[in-house]
């Protein structure tokens, strides 16, 4: 019976040291690798406006252009909806005057900046001033309001295509802006 213990003790012995030398041999070490995802943020700028009292006819300066504010290059469009406070008059006497300089009409309700923004670009003007034709008194008292609605989509894997469901874009791909 000694003999079968010493034995089995060998045994073990045997087997833990040899786990001991084993695993003093072997280094064990990890990498956490991140990726962290781009983001694509537009916000609409009025530089320098402030709500303007007692409209008549004439011409009002306005402005507005789009920051990007994401990480990602951005294509950006814009759409601008003017209406007045009493949804049933006309805006046929309000005139949009637009800078299309650098900035393509769609056809589709919006303008579309020629250029990709990267963060902290600013595009150029897109709406400078506006115009009221004609104010009968009908108008008295009521407000105009234009709404800047901007949408940005990142250049890379034509995304733009199923965000904004087009198929190609008004404007050559590819150009940063300037």
């Amino acid at each position: 019976m000694r003999k079968k213990i010493i034995a089995v003790s060998t045994i073990a012995l045997i087997i833990l040291i040899s786990t001991v030398v084993f695993a003093w041999f072997i280094s064990t070490e990890s990498i956490a690798n991140k990726f962290k995802m781009g983001t694509i943020k537009v916000e609409v700028l009025e530089p320098g406006f402030e709500d303007i009292t007692d409209v008549s006819t004439g011409t009002y300066t306005k402005n507005v252009q789009v920051a990007s504010l994401g990480t990602k290059r951005t294509y950006v469009r814009i759409r601008l909806i003017p209406e007045w406070s009493e949804p049933s008059l006309p805006i046929s006497n309000v005139q949009l005057n637009l800078n299309l300089g650098d900035w393509v009409d769609g056809g589709d309700g919006h303008y579309y900046y020629k250029y990709y923004l990267t963060k902290d670009q600013v595009t150029s003007l897109l709406l400078e001033s506006v115009t009221f034709t004609s104010l009968g008194p009908e108008y008295d008292g009521k407000t105009l309001s234009i709404k800047a609605v901007a949408e940005g989509a990142q250049i890379t894997h034509n995304a733009w295509k199923d965000i904004w469901g087009i198929s190609t874009l008004p404007f050559p791909e590819g150009v940063p802006a300037p």
